[in-house]
């Protein structure tokens, strides 16, 4: 019989102490050998490939490699994946083909970040130990215009959205959410008392995890929506409650061996969860190339290649943890999925990230962690995970369960759902002027200042799309709390910018 992939070990680990300012790596241990703890064996004599998240965008630092060390793993693999949502998923799929092909025994796949440690060293007036995770981190500084990192150096890569004023994650989904609530019909304070609704749920799971979940309390909606001092907005229609928390120390820790060696292990069949399978999928871009600004094709795809290969369908599943760096990552998966919004499974088994937090391209490894946790505890169930990353244009889905799965496991590049979404993008123009229909939009805020910019990506008679800032600076703030999608405005060029007015 062909030795499975398993899950057999999963670690987590939060430092909430103010006093105590650490190196995202001692993190990772600490994961490390809390995951040995849960799998009750030796595993790191068997390790022979570590798997990692970066720990930040900012640093060459590899931290499969640094935990390798720390812990004394014997030579072999160290495979980094690129600053993604679906890196973790990824980074599992890559280390169970390895298993199946006779090429591993147990691979430890592990991420984290210690962004809470960079703010709790600056207000002390010294060097953190390790740089902040990313540009958007609260602990970073902001970002710089649209840098994004590519391969280890900074680019620029043009995008309607950046070109509209729409440069950090938050924008970038709310500009999505605006479709979404437009597709809806749904009027902006309505939608944003809906997504209040949405999320409430997440802060109920995290409040079960106060050992780990940075904000452990039940919220209500209307707190989550409720705009004021202390939930401020920062990109429309997101409060402050509605986005990732990156300011945290989280770190996670799995292993995954081979049934074989389980068994000489002596691990029950109990403690291991099998992965049924894993897609991995991309769009051509961000949703301003996307056919409808609302609906993701390619995680549309990943998720029906996922459950047809495992034979599974969506009511089989006992619940899944869905990427909730903010709300419209939430739902573009519930509709990949077929499901209702109230559907009454749990949407999140950490609580999310703006609860939960959200540590840098690493939180799917907590969602994991937490599956497996949730599906020992329900044994012969089968749940799902999904991870998002990029520009909301990379997707993984995975499926596991304590049971065998019932057809021969599929890890899937998703190389052809891309391939297929590349050759027919919606084109983007640099430049344009006359009218144009608004397809997306959002009213960026500042803490004191108030809005600041309101991006639009709008359709032109042709088909193409542009990205347009407001070409009078007193417009954000007339448009804050309305929506301009599905109304003609008129496009000026003006500085190498498309701006935009009222028609």
């Amino acid at each position: 019989m062909t030795s499975l992939p398993v899950i057999v070990g999963v670690g987590q680990v939060a430092n909430k102490d103010d006093d105590r300012i650490v190196h995202p790596v001692e993190l990772l241990e600490d994961a490390v050998r809390r995951a040995v703890d849960d799998a009750g064996a030796d595993l790191l004599p068997h390790v022979g490939a570590v798997f990692s998240s970066p720990l930040s965008v900012f640093s060459e630092e590899h931290g499969g490699a640094m935990v390798a060390e720390r812990l004394g793993l014997v030579p072999g693999p160290r495979v980094q994946a690129s600053y993604s949502g679906a890196g973790p998923q990824k980074l599992l799929a890559e280390a169970c083909r390895r298993i199946e092909a006779g090429e591993l025994d147990a691979a430890l796949i592990v991420g984290g970040i210690a962004d809470a440690s960079v703010r709790r060293a600056r207000s002390r007036g010294i060097t953190p130990p390790a740089p902040p995770t990313s540009i958007w981190s609260q602990g970073s500084g902001g970002a710089d215009d649209d840098l994004t990192r590519v391969a280890g150096e900074w680019k620029r890569p043009y995008m309607a959205e950046a070109a509209a004023g729409a440069q950090l994650p938050s924008s970038i989904f709310a500009l999505a959410e605006s479709a979404l609530g437009a597709a809806a019909g749904r009027a902006p304070a309505a939608h944003r008392a809906w997504l209040g609704e949405l999320l409430a749920p997440f802060t109920e799971v995290a409040a079960t995890r106060p050992d780990l979940a940075w904000f452990p309390s039940a919220r209500t909606a209307a707190d989550i929506a409720e705009v004021r001092q202390d939930n401020r907005f920062i990109a429309e229609p997101y409060t402050k409650l509605m986005c990732s928390f990156p300011t945290i120390d989280l770190a996670a820790a799995v292993f995954v061996t081979s049934s074989t060696l389980a068994d000489r292990l002596g691990i029950g069949a109990d403690r291991r969860v099998h992965p049924w399978g894993v897609t991995s999928a991309s769009e051509a871009g961000p949703p301003s190339v996307w056919h409808d600004m609302h609906h993701s094709a390619a995680l549309t795809a990943a998720v029906d290649r996922t459950l047809r290969s495992a034979g599974v369908t969506a009511d089989e599943l006992l619940g899944f943890d869905f990427y909730s760096c903010f709300p419209a990552a939430v739902q573009l998966a519930v509709a990949a999925f077929g499901l209702e919004p109230t559907d009454p499974r749990p949407l999140s088994m950490t609580g999310g990230l703006p609860y939960f937090g959200g540590p840098g391209a690493s939180y799917s490894l907590h969602g994991l962690a937490c599956m497996v946790e949730r599906l020992r505890a329900d044994r012969g169930a089968i749940g799902a995970v999904v991870g998002v990353g990029g520009v909301v244009n990379d997707f993984s889905v995975g499926l596991y369960s304590v049971a065998e799965p019932r057809l021969p496991t599929r890890f899937d590049d998703g190389a052809d759902i891309t391939a297929e979404l590349e050759r027919t993008p919606v084109p983007v123009t640099r430049l344009a002027e006359g009218t144009a229909i608004v397809d997306a939009m959002t009213v960026l805020h500042e803490r004191d200042a108030g809005p600041v910019a309101a991006p639009v990506i709008a359709r032109l008679p042709d088909g193409s799309r542009v990205g347009a800032r407001p070409a009078t600076p007193d417009l954000p703030a007339t448009l804050s709390g309305t929506s301009l999608v599905g109304t003609e405005v008129q496009l000026v060029t003006r500085d190498g910018h498309t701006l935009y007015t009222l028609a």
